[in-house]
């Protein structure tokens, strides 16, 4: 994605995000072929991100070929209309949406035991009152897990973005305005996509050092 100087966001703001969500998309890409892509549960500490995918997912054939990947985790919140910004400008409708990209090298491994103490992790955070909330290789898990892969992506660089409403020192009241018909209209994400919009004007308030 673009990077916009008017749309990057503190690091805080950026780890609370991601720290929130549970889902990303990992892109491989392999000398020769297409990008591939893949939506995939994710864990991340640090400067590691963690996940287990399943071994004939084209992404973690070209993965194994190429450890240099990508992995974007985004919410998509919703779209407004030009005239909610400005009734004489046609060109200032937009999407709403948070977004952090990491470029990531990959290492990848297919031993039971360790795809399993993956997914203990991972179900630690996903479901922790799972059945015995372990899983170890054996009768129940055995055949399901030579049929995984565990991933660990070490982090070396991170983008994020967040399109909040329009941009611009001078926007405040437009943005108040588009967030009030956030509001009106009501459609799925409308309510959260308000919300951010608020809070990013809050924020430009009190410390006028953020100029996303």
């Amino acid at each position: 994605m673009k990077d916009a100087p008017k749309h990057r966001i503190p690091k805080a703001l950026a780890d609370e995000f991601v720290a929130s969500q549970k889902q990303g998309t990992l892109a491989a890409y392999a000398e020769g072929g297409f990008p591939r892509l893949s939506l995939l549960p994710f864990v991340k500490d640090g400067d590691l991100i963690e996940m287990h995918c399943v071994q004939l997912d084209p992404t973690f054939q070209a993965l194994c070929l190429n450890p240099r990947v990508t992995f974007m985790v985004s919410d998509y919140l919703g779209t407004y209309p030009s005239d909610w910004v400005d009734p004489n400008d046609g060109g200032r409708g937009s999407t709403v949406f948070r977004a952090v990209s990491f470029d990531c090298i990959a290492e990848h491994h297919t031993d039971p035991a360790v795809v399993a103490a993956g997914l203990t992790r991972l179900l630690s955070v996903y479901e922790p009152n799972a059945p015995h909330g372990t899983i170890t290789d054996g009768d129940v898990y055995g055949a399901r897990l030579r049929q995984l892969a565990l991933l660990r992506l070490k982090v070396v660089a991170t983008q994020a973005k967040f399109k909040i409403g329009p941009p611009g020192v001078d926007e405040t009241s437009r943005r108040t305005n588009v967030a009030t018909q956030f509001r009106k209209r009501g459609q799925p994400g409308d309510i959260e996509a308000a919300r951010w919009i608020d809070y990013y004007n809050e924020l430009r308030r009190t410390d006028g050092s953020w100029t996303v």
